[in-house]
């Protein structure tokens, strides 16, 4: 009897600590994902307000560049820097690219002409790329099966956290303080700092360990941060891979590549154009003096639905919160695109509603692309994927307010309600079900696409 208690209580202190590590291990990963949304909050924030333009000369084309600055240099940090990650290790990755993001954030505040916002902006993002293709993939290597995407979609509903406080920062300066635009851009200095600190003697990935042969430094890492908690884990069962780039593309791969980007792009394409610019959007539809209020709810309301994401990723699975709620994004753009036949109320409602479908997807970037890699390539594949992504968001925030100019809201909405539906198309035909699996059954080769995924469960 008293060997049993004193292994009870033994496993007692084990998930303890382990708890604690895994919730100090979110909070410093989860700093990454609320500086990337921050940040381009943040940007949008500035160039809401006039002062910033006529202080600086920001002419439409360089709102333009500024604006879809961090979206390019996230493409070129995920694509360059996840697969040097895999190869040199999570860990010196993760504070040197936060260390760069830190000093641009200082250098922000003294900013004196458009192009210095936007190489600033290209930098930032080159950082921000890399800390999606580290972050995440170090917390999924570490979290339990059943609470992966409990751990994981934390980080996304902080990326919406992180964008609301900013524009709410924003909003403030710019309705008391309109000339004080460079604290705006310079805000994110203090989440940084933060999550600096945070990160400060986080170890190694065990997964990443035993991939290059470094099973002894596994043990001791799994034994000293997560104990006899870890048991009911594959760590055992991940083997020594080299680092191929090229994996990402072979027949067994690729499927999984191709949907973690149009996926990804699906849904980052329509948010960030349309939030990045929601006052104008909101005018257009007809809100008026209201517009800048009403852009501030909307942000909200997506982190509603990011909280609502949260709730259900690991209760109902991955699958279903992204088939539903990218129907329902195409659904709502498209009605918002019929705005000439609407009443004003009904037209703002469907945009809202836009914003909280997307919301409950939008924890899923963070989720999926770490599940359906192997470790030896996880951080590429997520790389890649968030590469993919910017691109498309950036595309998105630079052709919109060509689009309303040009075209109108009609044609506009109903091209980011297409994005949508093909989202939706993609997620019907080839999104898995990984909720509640081990990384070695939703990352091995056999575990080629939804079908084949059912059949490891099974």
């Amino acid at each position: 009897m008293t060997s049993t208690a004193s292994a009870a209580t033994t496993r007692a202190d084990d998930s303890e600590r382990a708890g604690r590590f895994l919730r100090r291990l979110t909070l410093a990963t989860g700093g990454g994902m609320f500086i990337d949304g921050f940040i381009f909050a943040s940007v949008a924030a500035a160039l809401a307000g006039s002062a910033m333009s006529r202080d600086i000369g920001v002419t439409s084309t360089w709102s333009q560049l500024i604006s879809s600055s961090t979206l390019v240099g996230t493409f070129f940090g995920g694509l360059l820097l996840g697969p040097l990650t895999d190869r040199v290790g999570r860990k010196p990755m993760f504070t040197a690219d936060l260390m760069v993001f830190l000093l641009c954030s200082v250098l922000m505040f003294f900013v004196g002409a458009a192009w210095q916002v936007f190489v600033l902006g290209l930098v930032m993002g080159l950082a921000v790329g890399a800390d999606y293709s580290i972050g995440s993939p170090l917390l999924t290597e570490f979290a339990p099966s059943a609470r992966r995407g409990h751990y994981l979609g934390i980080l996304e509903i902080l990326w919406n956290v992180g964008y609301v406080v900013a524009y709410l920062v924003g909003y403030l300066v710019n309705t008391n303080w309109p000339g004080a635009w460079h604290v705006t851009l310079a805000a994110s200095v203090v989440p940084a700092v933060v999550c600096l600190i945070a990160r400060h003697g986080l170890p190694e990935s065990p997964r990443w360990l035993i991939s290059k042969g470094r099973r002894a430094e596994a043990q001791e890492v799994i034994t000293r941060e997560l104990g006899s908690s870890a048991d009911a884990e594959d760590f055992a069962e991940e083997t020594q891979q080299s680092t191929r780039y090229r994996v990402l593309f072979c027949a067994d791969y690729i499927r999984r590549t191709v949907f973690a980007c149009t996926f990804w792009i699906c849904i980052v394409l329509p948010y960030f154009a349309l939030t990045f610019f929601q006052p104008t959007v909101l005018k257009a539809i007809g809100l008026g003096g209201s517009a800048l209020a009403g852009a501030l709810l909307g942000t909200v309301i997506a982190l509603l639905g990011a909280g609502t994401g949260w709730y259900l990723v690991d209760r109902v699975g991955r699958r279903k919160i992204l088939v539903g709620p990218m129907f329902g994004c195409a659904a709502a753009l498209g009605l918002v695109s019929l705005g000439h036949l609407l009443p004003v109320w009904l037209s703002t409602v469907c945009f809202f509603g836009y914003l909280y479908s997307y919301g409950i997807m939008s924890i899923l970037p963070g989720i999926y692309p770490d599940e359906v890699f192997p470790t030896s390539v996880r951080t590429s594949g997520v790389g890649l994927a968030s590469a993919a992504s910017r691109i498309g968001a950036a595309l998105g925030t630079f052709l919109l307010p060509v689009s309303l100019h040009h075209l109108g809201l009609s044609w506009s909405m109903g091209f980011m309600a297409a994005v949508s539906l093909i989202g939706g198309l993609t997620a019907v035909s080839w999104a898995p079900e990984t909720a509640g699996r081990r990384l070695t059954e939703t990352a091995h080769r056999s575990a080629s696409g939804p079908r084949s995924l059912d059949r490891v469960a099974a």
